[in-house]
């Protein structure tokens, strides 16, 4: 069996896909589940049978294994350290995946993935400076500076969506009131539009399709969007002086919705003499983005590239 693909595993908050990849970024393969509850074992159980499945349809050997991690990572120790809608703690994922399918396997917080993707297969291929912002259930981030992910002094480097952006706004998980997460996550905006009269409850892909109907509070509740994200991130883009601001995540499909007041509030709130070129756009990959991370991850620690 030829070893030319990666096996990938996306975990989500709600979701996961496993995918086979190949170097130049194909995707061989690919299955899609929910998560009946998120905890370790059902994270096993599920991506292994999955990936089992691939593997035995395709017949291909991976190379190497890449998992996206939905909150705090230890990359260097293969670890799934926590995230704040689970119970999730200290989880040695990457010990578990390699003994069950004796492959090397590779972890990484999603937003560092993300970044990686963007650098391998997506937009940022060519610019070494970057911001990527992963919109979804949650919202993370990464820098990339110099051609090199930024970890920070823990290793958490581009958390944007524990910044507050709402006084006294509502409570997040992490300790915080009115974090950028809890505003403009994907169950922020479902509350934003309850808040803001919405008639029957909708998640944001529905309110998305509303507002391109043409419904007025589902377009506010994308104006807001755009405004509360730019809070955020221009703080970010004056600190870093980035090329590009990348928007990934779920959220990111309705960038036609929320990105022009994005770039008008960005616009409105940094310093442009410093920032003449700066492109703020999304994610070229799309909902398989984080596919295509774990494959970056895979890439990049067996290659031994970005270090």
């Amino acid at each position: 069996m030829a070893l030319d693909c990666y096996l990938c595993l996306d975990i989500g908050g709600s979701k996961y896909i496993v995918g086979l990849i190949d170097r130049a970024g194909n995707v061989l393969a690919e299955k899609r589940g929910v998560w009946p509850v998120l905890s370790e074992r059902c994270v096993l159980e599920q991506t292994l049978t999955a990936a089992r499945a691939l593997i035995a349809e395709t017949g291909k050997t991976p190379l190497a294994c890449g998992i996206t991690i939905p909150g705090l990572a230890d990359p260097q120790n293969g670890m799934w350290v926590e995230a704040s809608f689970s119970g999730i703690r200290n989880f040695p994922i990457c010990q578990e995946v390699e003994k069950a399918l004796g492959i090397p396997t590779f972890c990484d917080n999603d937003g560092q993935a993300y970044a990686l993707a963007e650098m391998l297969f997506g937009a940022c291929r060519d610019v070494k400076d970057f911001l990527y912002v992963n919109v979804s259930n949650g919202i993370g981030g990464s820098v990339v500076m110099g051609g090199k992910l930024q970890y920070g002094a823990s290793g958490n480097a581009g958390e944007i969506g524990h910044s507050v952006v709402v006084e006294n706004g509502r409570r997040c998980k992490c300790g915080l009131n009115g974090c950028l997460e809890m505003h403009a996550a994907g169950p922020g905006i479902a509350r934003n539009y309850a808040e803001m009269g919405g008639e029957t409850p909708a998640d944001a892909k529905e309110i998305a399709r509303r507002a391109r109907e043409g419904e007025k509070i589902a377009q506010d509740v994308w104006q807001l969007e755009g405004e509360l994200l730019a809070k955020n991130i221009a703080v970010a883009i004056n600190v870093l002086n980035p090329a590009k601001v990348v928007l990934g995540g779920g959220v990111s499909l309705a960038f036609d919705l929320f990105g022009p007041p994005l770039k008008q509030a960005i616009h409105e709130r940094i310093y442009r003499a410093a920032n003449p070129d700066l492109e703020v756009l999304p994610t070229p990959l799309g909902y398989l983005a984080g596919l295509y991370g774990a494959a970056a991850i895979a890439v990049s620690r067996t290659e031994h590239l970005f270090s």
